[in-house]
């Protein structure tokens, strides 16, 4: 599909998808929005970025608008087809029904819904996949903030498998936290396995029933992989992605934890927890 030229004619409400999520050419409502609508939005367009459970809502009040709504959690519903011209609010408002969780960024300006960039993203979706920021390379990049970058040239699956791992950077390490419940939900705290599960089912590579280490050992195929690696052992394990690592361990790492926390945190050295000096089977996603 070819992206709308939003610049010309009346203002529309349009978002951006990832069409796997949301089907290009249909209608949603989104709730809340920048505008209080409870019109419907057309998915009339894509982007580098948005990828997963992310929609980029096209703001035309411009960059003042864009600020004051910010990254927010939306909540994501089907609406019917209002027909040719009439996106503009007469479509009635969503009924009860399924929702499905989705986030924004920032809202775009005239012109087509921007495309990947060093930087762009969107905050914390309700379930795997939410912050998404891509950086040049094929190499990620820890944020100041704690958060990660996904490389522009990796595969889909290790974007989602990044933006995942964004959501829970903020959880707190339990024993056990994270187990006993679908990985499409958040969970209160999260060990060394769950949380590895989170970001793995995050980028589609594994079902919704968090594994524990011991079965993490017998993941996908056996050896390192060109973009993942999952490190297990019976007490513990920890993923290697785009050349940093996913981990819960302090081992071989700096001190200094951003956010602070004791649950998963994103690390510069992909290795560095074999520092601990024990043994570890190395599996790797097929095809990653």
């Amino acid at each position: 599909m070819s992206p709308d030229n939003l610049s010309a004619g009346q203002p529309m409400y349009e978002i951006a998808v990832d069409p796997a999520v949301v089907p290009l050419s249909s209608y949603a409502h989104v709730k809340p929005n920048p505008f209080g609508t409870s019109s419907a939005f057309l998915a009339g367009d894509t982007g580098g970025a948005i990828l997963g459970k992310h929609v980029d809502i096209y703001d035309w009040e411009g960059r003042q608008s864009q600020l004051a709504w910010g990254e927010r959690h939306v909540n994501v519903t089907a609406a019917a087809n209002p027909g040719a011209g009439n996106i503009l609010g007469q479509t009635p408002p969503a009924a009860a029904g399924p929702t499905t969780s989705t986030t924004t960024t920032t809202p775009a300006t005239a012109g087509v819904t921007p495309t990947a960039a060093a930087g762009t993203g969107c905050a914390s979706s309700a379930g795997p996949g939410g912050i998404l920021y891509l950086t040049p390379g094929a190499v990620a990049k820890i944020l100041p903030d704690g958060q990660a970058e996904a490389p522009a040239s990796a595969p889909r699956a290790v974007k989602l498998a990044i933006a995942a791992g964004n959501e829970i950077i903020d959880r707190p390490y339990v024993y056990g936290g994270g187990h006993g419940q679908s990985l499409d939900t958040i969970a209160a705290s999260y060990d060394c396995s769950s949380s590895v599960s989170f970001a793995l089912h995050g980028g589609g590579l594994l079902d919704a029933n968090p594994e524990d280490s011991t079965e993490l050992e017998s993941f996908g195929d056996s050896g390192p992989g060109q973009w993942i690696s999952v490190y297990a052992n019976s007490g513990h394990t920890w993923m290697a992605i785009a050349g940093i690592a996913f981990d819960t361990s302090w081992s071989g790492n700096p001190s200094t934890w951003q956010p602070p926390g004791s649950g998963p945190r994103w690390r510069p050295d992909p290795t560095g927890n074999l520092a601990d000096g024990l043994s570890y089977v190395v599996r790797h996603p097929p095809g990653l």
